[in-house]
């Protein structure tokens, strides 16, 4: 069920006849923030709402007094007292729960967490005097020495400062208690002293209702309760506009700088992808360069570094090698075993780098009748060693003679011009029996009897 909250203002109208059979009765009614004495109307103030106005809203229907004229008043007393005695005893009791609660209800919709007011503070019940004018209850309100205009609220700050509300002097005659509390910030009423004011310091921003209650002393006057609305504007940094700029400036702030982090980021990524591509590529060409130089470490521990022929460790490998597969397959082994003839000669007339250049060009004409699968190597000094792989003998005697036919068949160039060169030649075939030294201790007595038959021919071993 929606719940209305309701500011509740008791006024009784009545000629100045004192009787002591009527009791006080209470009337509700619903008022605005700027609810005036019952019959009359506030000076300066043009929202408030006169009894005249809400004249059909009390006592079912029936017109409501007229206290300014007296002459009809005087006339209606009887008639007015017999039927507002009727009316208010059948409304009291609902009238009074229906304050209550809605008084409760309003109290307890105050700001800033401050405890509700009892909800009989806030309807003070009176006799009227009908022959007393009443005036506004508020002289002036100043804010830091400032008067400000107050029919509408009150709106002050965004600086602090100190706000004053002054009270008007009462009435020739007429003693009152005037009692005042500013909702949201006071606890509880407070009377206003002789002073008349009511002062406020460094009030803090927010929204307030600042009530004022007007009795006599006597009992006759009729109270009043006024409200006034007063509005302590924040300063410009604490407002909902400055609060709203500054989210999206720091939304923008977050936005910017998630971009540039970003952006940071992505260059930094960009970059370690270029360091380890270029890492990559480096470490390839070092793989690559490494595998060639140990090749090239490979190679220059097994060839010879004069003739590019494989060296006698190597060559003594691949024999074996050899011949341990002749052995498993059954298949024959040539060896041909070449020195060249008087070598020796050569390095005493034309000196060693002319023998070198002579030992470079015998290896070269050597590896041009090779075998893709027969393999040379120098055996030591000037003598040169070839394994033929799946020949039997009498064919490695034929390729014997071509060995010793390339070689001395045309003179060798040098820088000391050109040398006549020729060799001889001892070959062994293997029996399926014999180590590796022995073929190749077979093939070196075969090469001694060449030499021995005048050199530049070929001998078969035994």
């Amino acid at each position: 069920m929606e719940t209305q909250h309701l500011r509740v203002t008791t006024v009784i109208v009545a000629p100045a006849i004192k009787l002591d059979l009527l009791q006080p009765t209470t009337a509700v009614t619903r008022v605005g923030p700027q609810s005036m004495l019952a019959g009359y109307t506030w000076p300066g103030r043009s929202t408030g709402r006169t009894v005249q106005e809400r004249g059909p809203d009390l006592a079912h229907g029936i017109p409501p007094l007229r206290p300014s004229r007296r002459a009809s008043s005087r006339l209606q007393v009887p008639l007015t007292l017999l039927l507002l005695a009727t009316a208010f005893a059948a409304l009291t009791p609902a009238c009074s729960a229906f304050s209550q609660a809605a008084l409760g209800q309003s109290d307890a919709a105050t700001q800033n967490g401050h405890a509700s007011l009892a909800s009989t503070a806030r309807i003070p019940v009176h006799h009227a005097r009908a022959d007393i004018q009443p005036k506004s209850l508020i002289d002036a309100v100043l804010f830091n020495q400032t008067a400000l205009a107050f029919e509408k609220g009150i709106a002050v700050g965004p600086d602090p400062g100190d706000l004053e509300i002054r009270f008007a002097t009462p009435l020739a005659g007429v003693s009152d208690h005037l009692r005042y509390r500013l909702l949201g910030f006071d606890t509880q009423w407070k009377d206003a002293g002789p002073d008349r004011a009511a002062l406020y310091s460094h009030l803090p921003p927010g929204s307030y209702e600042f009530d004022f209650q007007q009795a006599a002393s006597d009992g006759l006057t009729g109270s009043v309760v006024q409200t006034i609305p007063v509005s302590v504007l924040p300063p410009y940094w604490l407002t909902q506009r400055s609060k709203i700029i500054g989210i999206g400036l720091l939304l923008l702030l977050i936005l910017v700088f998630y971009r540039l982090r970003v952006g940071s980021l992505v260059r930094r990524v960009r970059k370690l992808e270029q360091t380890v591509s270029l890492s990559k590529a480096e470490l390839t060409l070092a793989a690559t360069i490494a595998g060639e130089t140990q090749e090239a470490l490979k190679e220059q521990a097994l060839k010879d570094a004069l003739t590019g022929l494989w060296n006698r460790g190597a060559l003594f490998a691949m024999l074996e090698r050899e011949v341990y597969r002749a052995q498993r397959d059954r298949f024959p082994i040539t060896l041909v075993m070449i020195d060249l003839d008087h070598f020796k000669s050569i390095n005493d007339t034309f000196g060693h780098p002319i023998g070198d250049e002579v030992l470079r060009e015998a290896a070269g004409r050597i590896t041009q009748v090779m075998r893709p699968y027969d393999f040379a190597g120098r055996y030591g000094g000037e003598e040169f060693l070839i394994v033929l792989p799946s020949c039997p003998a009498h064919n490695g005697t034929c390729r014997a003679e071509d060995f010793r036919r390339v070689i001395a068949e045309r003179p060798v160039a040098t820088s000391r011009g050109l040398i006549n060169v020729t060799c001889s030649l001892g070959v062994a075939a293997y029996d399926n029996l014999m180590p590796p030294e022995d073929l190749i201790h077979r093939a070196d007595e075969a090469l001694y009897r060449a030499k021995a038959r005048g050199r530049n021919c070929v001998c078969a071993g035994v």
